[in-house]
């Protein structure tokens, strides 16, 4: 089925489902039956996701800009100008296929060796570290994108070199203009500077083991499985880092940054327009204070962002008028939205509960990731062969920062 289709048969569903939370209380047999419901909406949504995702990520894929050779302009050490650049190299079928022989075999043909690549400082492997091919990267890179909704939404920028990056930042919001009459003299007031530093930190996926009889297979996939594992292992610890890192030797995370920010506390004497009466829930005026709390100069592009089990119980949640939250979208690439605004799932965000920061809502443009070159690898050829494997780990230089504390507001659960 299409796109369209699938987003009309869910419409009708959730149509469905809003009639029957419309009764007040249920019968076994209706609760029952909106349970069901549910089930089959979050089924067809999944679905409409993978449909609409595949599209998006054949355009991503063919758009994809490889990260900076290390050094600009530089070829192979010692090598003519004319000879081709960094990127260049990892960009060509020799590389590939260089690097799936370094992977099945161990064994690093030429165009790997001039791209050896050590991201430790003061450290060496026995066999060193190789700049992953770009075909890889564009793969690898989409998948990093689907474990959390942190690295989908917030501006990655990748630099050649891992030295400190300093960013400006300038915070004129409580400041206007003023009227001048004739021959008065112009008044002066100056905006906030400041920056932000960002770093290289290390993330590892750690080892990956792989049996040494599917190495020797032709027609076992190496780089689809490897990037596969890779980015389940990354795309984890990533999340939880731009999430909530603590800032040391890991990316100062959003909710960390926003810490000394701006919160918005659940109402924990009941909310009159969806009956939730427990300060472990969200309501209707709790989200409608969380937008209210962001200056509106954000709001535009801002949206909402929690663990799915948060959106999965808002789903139920109604206004005073009976009209649903959750606004189902029947148009292709455009996605459901809660009370006008669209969301993304994080589940290194805690679910709803005392004491927890439940949701956030902002502008996640103004979270900046920064990460060094490209993904690297390592193959260990004999720590692992009694068991007959062979070990593989990726390594991935990058930093987050909030660049713009204003553009965020949080959602946060007393603890009584």
């Amino acid at each position: 089925m299409k796109s369209k289709e699938l987003r009309q048969a869910r419409a009708a569903l959730v149509a469905k489902m809003n009639e029957l939370t419309s009764k007040g209380s249920w019968t076994p047999e209706e609760r029952e039956q909106w349970a069901k419901m549910d089930t089959d909406q979050e089924a067809l949504r999944v679905q409409i996701e993978a449909v609409e995702r595949s599209e998006k990520l054949a355009a991503e894929m063919r758009e994809f800009t490889p990260p900076p050779q290390g050094q600009p302009g530089a070829g192979a050490p010692g090598a003519p100008a004319a000879v081709r650049t960094r990127a260049q190299i990892r960009e060509s079928a020799e590389y590939s296929e260089e690097f799936r022989e370094f992977a099945r075999s161990g064994r690093a043909g030429r165009n790997l060796e001039e791209l050896r690549y050590n991201p430790l400082d003061n450290v060496t492997g026995a066999n060193g570290e190789y700049l992953i091919p770009v075909g890889f990267q564009k793969e690898l890179e989409i998948k990093l994108k689907e474990f959390g909704g942190m690295r989908r939404n917030a501006r990655i920028i990748t630099t050649a070199t891992g030295n400190t990056l300093q960013w400006p930042t300038m915070d004129d919001t409580s400041n206007k203009g003023n009227w001048v009459a004739v021959n008065q003299a112009v008044s002066q007031v100056n905006p906030t500077f400041g920056q932000v530093a960002f770093g290289a930190n290390l993330a590892s996926s750690q080892q990956v083991l792989v049996p040494v009889q599917l190495l020797q297979d032709s027609a076992f996939d190496i780089e689809a499985e490897l990037a596969a594992a890779f980015a389940i292992r990354l795309g984890r610890t990533l999340s939880d880092g731009y999430t909530t890192g603590n800032g040391s030797g890991q990316p100062n995370g959003l909710m960390t940054a926003m810490a000394s920010g701006g919160s918005v506390f659940v109402n924990a004497s009941g909310d009159t327009q969806s009956g939730n009466n427990d300060h472990n829930s969200i309501g209707v005026n709790d989200l409608c204070a969380l937008i209210a709390a962001l200056d509106p100069a954000y709001r535009p592009q801002a949206k909402f962002m929690a663990a799915q089990s948060t959106f999965d119980t808002m789903r139920k949640l109604k206004d005073s008028l009976g009209r649903p939250l959750w606004e189902v979208s029947i148009a292709q690439g455009v996605p459901d939205r809660i009370l006008g605004y669209s969301y993304d799932w994080n589940q290194s965000m805690a679910a709803i509960g005392a004491g927890a920061d439940t949701m956030v809502f902002g502008d996640f443009s103004k979270y900046v990731i920064r990460d060094v070159l490209g993904i690297t690898m390592v193959r260990y050829n004999e720590l692992y062969m009694p068991n007959h494997q062979v070990g593989f780990q990726a390594y991935l230089r990058t930093d987050g920062q909030l660049l713009q504390p204003a553009a965020f507001v949080g959602l946060y659960n007393p603890l009584s």
